[in-house]
């Protein structure tokens, strides 16, 4: 019996299992290069490879999708008129260096004045009969169908499937047209939702990288152009080893700490990444609440951050310790400003990017300007906080959305 472990609301049976073979017929593609493609001008579009679920996702609307055009040579326009998809079309990956391979995505969006040839490294098909828009693209897509695929994938570094791969499954599906448009339907919204925090986290993102610059003073400014209301004195200058000094204890017995590029200081254990620590330590630099650390070969890339921790971080840190009066977490905003960032690069020493370190001596004679006011240091730090924050929570929830939808990709199919 082919019965979803999940299920909408009022439909009941059995599924249609059925082979591929019965329910799709192939199309030709062409094996166009991409020097052959551009996105001025030309009589068709080219949905290559790449373009399939890593880029569009499971519904590749043409409408509102950007596709380079094939070039206008006579062999290419004849391809191409021999291979025109239509909505409902099917086009997958068929090679790939990663687990996308076998993936697919459903053609729709399409209207009489569109052309459109599937390209290079896919394998586009068309069904015989009739399926709900944008069923397809989700189901053959799912866990259940996919790992079908998965035996016959071959290769090494480049993996592939053929139509024979593909001819050789089975297809599973309701009878009900409502069903399938429901099923469809469902996964439509969730990924309006997750296109919609997509935005919002860009939308944050892109408004602090705008603070970044308006919040703290450029090039040539002692002042910053928006600061909260009260606030008038003068930044001051100074150099930045009047303010931080370095922290040069050990302890072999601290938990690991990594610097990161977007996210700051984390504990190691909560990073994902294989544990390639040193089993000697006793070189490793200690960290404390709200010291700076930084990555002295990355601190031009924007690797540093405020630790709200205390534990070890390797040789290759600097950790940096502030002076009475000085708001660790202002400093460590600052130091993400593209402006000083770029002060970073220039005293970093080394003579290729590979090797530019920034180690404390050099660190501590860069000069910046800084609120005097305690107080005011303590409001654009909050105030970048609660920025972070509202990043963080936009992250989970895409995150927890994107759970939601690998389960209904799992559970909602057979």
């Amino acid at each position: 019996m082919a019965k979803p472990e999940i299920r909408l609301k009022g439909f009941e049976g059995d599924w249609v299992r059925e082979s591929f073979s019965s329910s799709f017929q192939f199309l030709k593609n062409n094996s166009l290069s991409r020097a052959e493609l551009n996105y001025e001008k030309g009589n068709a579009k080219n949905v290559h490879y790449g373009d399939v679920l890593i880029k569009f996702g499971e519904i590749l609307d043409i409408s509102c999708s950007s596709l380079p055009f094939i070039s206008n040579n006579e062999i290419a326009v004849k391809q191409a008129k021999e291979s025109f998809l239509q909505n409902g079309d099917i086009v997958f990956a068929d090679a790939a260096e990663d687990n996308t391979v076998g993936k697919c995505s459903e053609i729709q969006g399409m209207t009489s004045k569109d052309r459109v040839v599937s390209g290079l490294h896919t394998i586009p098909c068309r069904p015989t009969k009739n399926f709900e828009k944008g069923y397809l693209g989700y189901y053959l897509n799912s866990n259940p169908y996919h790992n079908q695929l998965l035996p016959m994938i071959q290769g090494t570094k480049v993996s592939g499937i053929s139509k024979g791969n593909l001819s050789s499954t089975r297809i599973t599906y309701p009878n009900s047209s409502s069903e399938q448009q429901g099923i469809a339907d469902y996964f439509k919204s969730l990924d309006l939702m997750i296109q919609g925090v997509i935005k919002k986290i860009a939308s944050l993102k892109q408004m602090k990288q705008a603070c970044l610059v308006s919040m703290f003073p450029q090039a040539g400014e002692t002042t910053p152009r928006v600061r909260f209301k009260g606030f008038k004195r003068e930044w001051v200058n100074t150099k930045l080893g009047d303010v931080f000094s370095e922290r040069v204890e050990s302890n072999i017995n601290g938990e690991m700490l990594s610097v990161t590029m977007n996210s700051g200081i984390i504990k190691a254990s909560e990073n994902g990444r294989f544990d390639n620590s040193n089993s000697d330590k006793s070189h490793y630099k200690v960290v404390k609440i709200n010291d700076i650390a930084y990555n002295s070969m990355r601190m031009w890339q924007g690797a540093s951050g405020c630790s709200p921790y205390e534990g070890i971080v390797s040789p290759a840190y600097t950790v940096i310790t502030p002076s009475e009066g000085i708001n660790s977490q202002f400093f460590a905003y600052m130091f993400k400003t593209l402006a000083l960032i770029k002060v970073f690069r220039l005293h970093s020493q080394g003579l290729t990017s590979d090797t530019w370190n920034l180690k404390y001596p050099a660190f501590s004679k860069i000069r910046v300007y800084y609120p005097k006011d305690l107080v005011e240091q303590q409001q654009i730090a909050s105030f970048f906080r609660s920025m972070d924050s509202q990043i963080s929570l936009q992250e989970a929830r895409l995150e927890k959305l994107k759970q939601i939808k690998a389960a209904c990709l799992d559970k909602m199919f057979v």
